[in-house]
């Protein structure tokens, strides 16, 4: 029977495609944009009454 064995992945041992890097890159940029247009939005709400 296999044994489970934990494994710390070093980044040295991780190799990333570059459209895939540059995909994440926008992904991120889009979350923060998100969270910031929300931010204000929520802000404005609570300012405004």
């Amino acid at each position: 029977m296999a044994e489970n064995i934990s494994r710390i992945v070093k980044p040295h041992d991780v190799h990333l495609d570059s459209e895939y890097v540059q995909w994440l890159h926008d992904i991120k940029e889009r979350y923060r944009g998100t969270q910031i247009k929300a931010a204000v939005k929520v802000n404005y709400v609570t300012t405004s009454n």
